[in-house]
This record gives structure tokens, sequence and C-alpha cells, in this order.
């Protein structure tokens, strides 16, 4: 109980029930009065899970969530909580300017599910890097198209430069994991209809959707020069075979995007990527967001 009166006592006045000035002196309140049961039992149960941290991430709560609290004290309150849940994640630095583009920000919330910010980082780094190439005159290319939230991005960048989007997705998930593939997916794991694609794209026409597991439709694009190559299919397979066919095909200046390689749970797509590049003198650059890059010489 000492640990709660502690902690609460720091909490904003309104925690405690307003009492009429007109009616006679209340008796001192006691716990139960102010503070549910729950929150007391959860506040229990953090002491037993963590008896060292239990008052320091307590009182960065009521820090944070008290009248007042400036954003970097907000954002100070989420990185010491979140690291002593996760310690192995690393914050990043505060106040980033690419967390205040409103407009970005709406783009993402149409595509993911509510709360789901798993890949903003991605797709802002992927909007970023079309722009290092749209004065070349080569087409784009994805492989593994999913929603279409990345096929956005590149229809939006290359709206009326005459260039074609080329999606590239089975529509029925990931094939089968192989040897390099660790066992974090399963077989049709992400499978997606072609027609939420399509309503992703709704209002473009520069694009094509090319349905079949790869490699089986390339060849259909193999007079076309490439200026731009996005590749986000989690498994060594289809990484190695995507990269076979494009790099050749990829204009000098052009970039090819892996959206996996920085992931323990994508190691084939990492490990494709290097037996690919190992004889190539187009260095791999890993992000910190999980994607790698090579640009093309």
């Amino acid at each position: 109980m000492s640990l709660l009166r502690r902690i609460f006592a720091r909490a904003p006045k309104a925690v405690v029930p307003a009492r009429s000035v007109a009616t006679s002196p209340a008796p001192a309140n006691t716990l139960a009065d102010t503070v549910p049961a729950r929150v007391i039992q959860l506040a229990g149960e953090l002491t037993r899970l963590a008896p060292d941290r239990a008052e320091v991430l307590l009182a960065r709560l009521c820090d944070g969530m008290a009248s007042g609290s400036n954003e970097n004290a907000l954002y100070q309150t989420a990185e010491a909580l979140a690291t002593a849940v996760y310690p192995k994640y690393k914050f990043s630095e505060y106040a980033r300017l690419f967390l205040e583009d409103t407009d970005f920000l709406a783009y993402y919330e149409r595509f993911m599910d509510p709360g789901n910010w798993h890949s903003l980082d991605r797709k802002y780094t992927l909007d970023q890097l079309l722009k290092l190439t749209l004065h070349l005159a080569g087409d784009v290319a994805e492989c593994g198209a999913y929603k279409g939230a990345s096929a956005f991005l590149m229809c939006r960048a290359h709206r009326g430069s005459g260039h074609l989007v080329h999606l590239f997705d089975s529509f029925e998930g990931l094939s089968d994991p192989g040897e390099f593939d660790g066992d974090y997916w399963t077989p049709r794991a992400l499978e997606m209809p072609e027609q939420v694609l399509r309503e992703s794209l709704a209002g473009f026409d520069n694009y094509r959707v090319y349905q079949g597991w790869i490699p089986g439709r390339f060849p259909e694009v193999a007079g076309h020069a490439f200026a731009f190559v996005h590749i986000d299919v989690d498994l060594y397979r289809p990484t190695l075979d995507s990269l076979e066919f494009f790099y050749e095909r990829t204009l000098p200046g052009g970039v090819i995007l892996m959206d996996d390689y920085g992931f323990r749970t994508c190691p084939g797509a990492k490990a494709a990527a290097d037996e690919f590049f190992r004889d190539k003198p187009e260095p791999v650059v890993m992000l910190s967001t999980g994607q790698a890059f090579a640009i093309k010489r």
C-alpha cells in the first residue's frame, strides 16, 4: 500500500473525489476511497513482477499523464515504459520531423489496421528513395504487392511520368518456406485478394498487375528497363529469383530496395541478397528500418 500512496500522491489532484465545502470536514481518505480496486491489484502485480522498477515505472506514468506535461515529457515517459518492458528496443531521437508529416500519416492510416504503425518508417523511406530515380527513363516493379500500400506511393510518384508500375503477386500468400527461411513464416501467410490491391489503387491508371507465383510472369516484362525495383517477398527463393531477373534490367542509378533484409523473421531474404550481391560491384546498404538497398552502377 505504501507504494501506491507515494505514487498517487504525485498524480493530479483530480484523482481525489471532490467534496462539498458545505459539509462537515470529511475523514482522511483511505487508498480504497480514491483508487479503484483493480488499479490497486494491478499495481501489486507490477510490484511482484518488477520489484526493483515498479515505483519508478508508476511514477513515470503519473508524471507523463499529469496535466501540463509537454510533448518531450510524454516522449520520455513512453521511452522509459517501453524500454522497461522490452529492453532490446531502442528509441530514436525525440522530435523527428517525419512524424509531423500529416499528409503522410493520413496516407498510412488509410492502408493499415488501427494501431498498426509497424511499417511507417519503411513506407516513408520508400517514398523518399523514389525521388532518387524520377529522372530515369525506366519503369517501376514491385515483387509482393499485398494490399497496395507501397504500390500507391510508386503510382503516385510516377503519375504523369509515362512510366508504368508493374506489380507481381500470387494473391495466395507466401510460397512454401525453404531451408534458409527459419520458422516464422508459413505457407499462404499474407494472403490477400487482388481486388484489395486494385481498390487501393483506384484513381491510378499507370500500373499493371501480374497474378502468379514468382518468377512465373517475369518474362512478360523482359523487354523493359527499370528505374526502381521494390522486393518484398520475405523468403529466400522468391527474393533470389527477383534479384536475378531485375538486376540486369535496372538502369544505372536505379534503386533496388529490399523490404525484408534486416529482420530476424526473414533470414532467407537476407541470405538471398547477400548471395546475389557477393560478386556484384554495388554495396548493399542496410537501414535502421530493416530495409536494405543498392544503387545500380
